[in-house]
């Protein structure tokens, strides 16, 4: 029903006339009635009535749909003004109810995988539908019928344009010429007759003459049967037989996509094969349904199972007496491994299933049955006709069996006769025909003096031949650089390799190693003439680095043996530049190098010019960086009920981050950007001014200095009844917090907890209450301090359920076991380090 209406719709765009146009309301989708008020009509409609992008959007429409709304209604793009405004009133309201016509035709249904190959077609739209009637392009065989409207145009040594109707009688009459009858007639057929016709009156030999289709009638259909949405459907007539299914979204999973009957007048007069159209579309004809035909789709027979090695495995509608080949057809035909000498055919017979081989030659003449299954068989895997030569000499891999070749001929096809073949032994690994191998063992030198020697042996089918190389017998020697050089690593080694030759390899030392010093570790000794090693565990040479970073000329003609280690120390007293940040009432702020690993806060302050006028003391903060001793990448593996046991329990937790700890630094020397975290640490910058104050604290990397101006404001905040939840300022009169609080913000509440109350100053460090027992007193208040009250929350108290003492136990247990697992674990690590 959704498409009739949608259909219906879409025809109406075509009766727009330059005078007002006419809208059935009953057939536009409610969603788009929207716009108008409930008694209004859709002939109405008018760009001031369309609502704003924003109510458009909450009415659920897409974003294509609010684009072409306010395209109509700020007359913008196709809706434009450009002419007679009433005309262009009506034309825009057309083709605004046109374009959302369209977008209904979308359907958003979702249909079960189709249970027969070919139910899909109509239901994924394959297959082109025309919603409209107008401008249609009619293809040759289109039968021309009453309602249709055709444009003739003719040009060149004489002219004529006219639109002609036909009637109910089939006829058209063009002017200046009798009636020309032209129903039942197919469109190639009525272009022919007509340029005859007006070859009477028109000079159609120096003339060109151009027939179209710009009208098609509109024509109703029934279709039925085993469809998704049986109906009665009204469509252009322009649409085929397969067109009009797509309305009806198709055959559901029970119809027939082989045996689509069209009827007429209660007889069969067509039916549809969409396997023909599919696989043969050439052959297939076109067919056109007139008024108050019925397609009817009954449910499928034949169903045939194609499975197995075929490019497209399903389950397909057979008709009857067509064979297995023609199913395979349908199937996409083989696969490259399938085996087709001879497919298993599966057939139910008097209540049992019977297999039957169907022989290549015998496919196209074997029939099948509803219910069948056809099974295409693979290929084996096993590979035939092959010997493999396998070795890091030559080429390795499978190679043709040739029946009569010996070993010698495999191994120059395989180019395995070279100067580094190892030429003692060639081993080949025999398949008995019980399935048990043996070993060969056969010497090459032998063979390669005379190709008559008996290890020239004949290969078998499936040998494995196994060719060594001399360099399978020596070791690969590396040194290793560690240290203060650009490129460390493992390096090649050759006999001759000095320390100079490493050294330059690894790119070379780094100003780190200035006046430091060379160690060369050695764990072995290597004898060059018998080409062994024996191990040896001692440094054999430590090397001073000059100031230049260059090393004597001995020291770099020191020659280097296999897995030496050499080591560049770098130089304790150097350190990369490190940098504090000091900001705010400073002379000159800014990045301050750090001068000595002892420079002071009171050091840098007199680098950077001193403090300002206006430079207020007690607010100064400094940020610090710290390890985060908690990191996930680090955590250790530990079952997840003994973890919570232990980060619940402080003695435990503070013995478990330090283990974290202590793991993650083995782990990398340098520290993750990513785990450290800044912490503000307090001091009295006042004390910090003077050199011998514990408060001139001594600088580290990273730390930054904050120095505020001098503040004459105090904060109040907390849970009193006329804040609401925001704070408010008041001026610095030195005095206490409570002062503030009773003058400034209308006094405690009976349910402020006066002894609680909290004074942060400005650089962050807190005072609390003094409690006194009978009263308290409130902390001192400097400027730019913040009191911060709270209030004193009652908690109910609950009825205390009986105790649970299995419970008891049980969390005892964990907690015991969770320190004895720590503790083992702890004991691990340490042995480990």
């Amino acid at each position: 029903m959704k498409k009739l209406i949608l259909l219906s719709f879409s025809i109406l765009f075509a009766l727009a006339v330059n005078a007002q146009i006419h809208i059935d309301k009953s057939k536009i989708n409610p969603a788009y009635l929207k716009f108008l008020p409930s008694n209004a009509n859709p002939e109405d409609l008018r760009p001031s009535d369309i609502p704003s992008e924003q109510v458009l959007k909450q009415m659920g429409l897409s974003d294509e749909e609010i684009a072409e709304a306010m395209a109509f209604k700020n007359s913008t793009g196709k809706y434009a003004k450009n002419g007679n405004e009433a005309v262009e009133v009506n034309d825009n309201l057309a083709k605004f109810y046109e374009t959302f016509g369209d977008t209904l035709v979308a359907d958003t249904t979702t249909y079960p995988k189709a249970r027969i190959y070919g139910q899909d077609v109509f239901r994924n739209n394959e297959l082109s539908f025309y919603q409209k009637a107008l401008d249609a392009k009619a293809p040759e065989n289109y039968k021309v019928g009453s309602g249709d409207e055709i444009s003739i145009s003719v040009w060149g040594y004489s002219e004529f344009s006219e639109n002609l109707m036909v009637d109910e009688r089939g006829y058209i009459t063009p002017s200046s010429y009798g009636r020309i009858y032209v129903k039942g007639l197919t469109f190639k057929r009525m272009r022919s007759l007509l340029k005859s016709k007006f070859g009477s009156f028109l000079d159609m030999k120096n003339s060109e003459i151009d027939v179209t289709l710009s009208y098609s009638r509109v024509i109703t259909v029934n279709i039925v049967g085993e469809v998704y949405n049986p109906g009665s459907y009204s469509i252009p007539a322009i649409n085929t037989a397969f067109n009009a299914l797509i309305a009806a979204n198709g055959p559901n999973q029970l119809g027939t996509v082989r045996n689509i009957y069209i009827k007429r007048d209660g007889k069969t007069v067509d039916s549809l094969d969409v396997y023909q159209f599919l696989f043969n579309p050439t052959r297939s004809q076109d067919i056109y349904m007139q008024d108050g035909d019925y397609l009817f789709v009954p449910p499928a027979k034949h169903i045939v199972e194609v499975s197995g090695a075929v490019n497209r495995p399903y389950t397909y509608e057979a008709k009857t007496g067509e064979s297995v080949a023609s199913l395979i057809k349908y199937a996409g035909g083989y696969t490259t491994n399938a085996f087709s000498d001879v497919v298993t055919l599966k057939s139910i017979e008097y209540n049992s299933i019977k297999v039957n081989d169907v022989h290549n030659d015998h496919a196209k003449s074997t029939t099948v049955k509803n219910g069948d299954e056809i099974i295409v068989n693979t290929i084996s895997n096993k590979i035939s006709n092959v010997v493999t030569v396998k070795g890091s000499i030559g080429v390795a891999g499978d190679y043709e069996f040739i029946r009569g070749e010996k070993l010698l001929d495999l191994l120059n096809r395989s180019k395995c006769i070279a100067d580094k073949t190892f030429l003692d032994k060639v081993y080949i690994i025999r398949l008995n025909e019980d399935r048990t191998k043996t070993h060969i063992s056969v010497n090459l030198e032998s063979v390669l003096k005379d190709v008559n020697h008996k290890d020239n042996i004949y290969l078998k089918e499936y040998d494995i031949v196994r060719v060594l190389s001399i360099d399978d017998f020596y070791d690969e020697f590396s040194v290793s650089v560690l240290g203060a050089v650009r490129s460390g690593g493992e390096f090649d080694f050759g006999v001759g390799m000095t320390l100079q030759d490493v050294l330059l390899q690894s790119g070379g030392l780094t100003q780190q190693a200035e006046g430091s010093r060379v160690e060369v570790s050695r764990i072995m000794d290597y004898d060059i003439s018998s080409n062994k090693l024996k191990p040896r565990r001692a440094v054999v040479k430590t090397i001073s680095i000059g100031e230049d970073l260059v090393l004597s000329n001995e020291a770099m003609d020191f020659e280097l043996q296999p897995f030496d280690q050499i080591f560049v120390r770098e130089n304790p007293d150097f350190e990369d530049a490190k940098n504090v940040v000091l900001t705010g009432e400073v002379k000159y702020p800014g990045t301050y190098t750090l001068l000595s690993k002892d420079e002071k806060i009171s050091s840098v302050i007199k680098r950077a010019g001193g403090l300002t006028n206006y430079a207020y003391l007690d607010g100064v903060k400094m940020y610090r960086r710290f390890v985060n001793q908690i990191t996930e990448e680090v955590e250790l593996n530990i079952p997840d009920a003994i973890l919570d046991s232990i980060l619940t329990d402080v003695e435990l937790s503070n013995i478990y981050n330090k283990e974290l700890l202590n793991r993650e630094i083995l782990k990398s020397k340098s520290i993750n950007i990513d785990s450290l975290v800044y912490d503000v640490v307090y001091f009295n910058m006042k004390e910090a001014m003077s050199n011998k104050s514990k408060h001139n604290l001594v600088l580290l990397e990273g730390d930054s200095i904050i120095i505020p101006k001098h503040l004459d404001l105090v904060h109040i905040t907390g849970d009193l009844n006329n804040l609401n939840g925001n704070s408010i300022s008041a001026p610095f009169i030195d005095r206490r917090a409570s002062y503030y609080v009773n003058n400034f913000a209308g006094g405690f509440s009976k349910d402020n907890k006066k002894s609680s109350t909290i004074v942060v100053h400005a650089n962050g460090v807190s005072k609390k209450s003094l409690n006194l027992g009978l009263f308290s007193i409130s902390p001192k208040v400097k400027p730019g301090s913040t009191i911060k009250v709270v209030s004193e929350h009652k908690v109910k108290r609950k009825k205390q359920d009986d105790i649970d003492y299995n419970k008891h136990i049980e969390s005892v247990i964990i907690k015991v076991t969770a320190m004895m697992s720590l503790y083992l674990l702890i004991e691990r690590v340490n042995n480990g380090f």
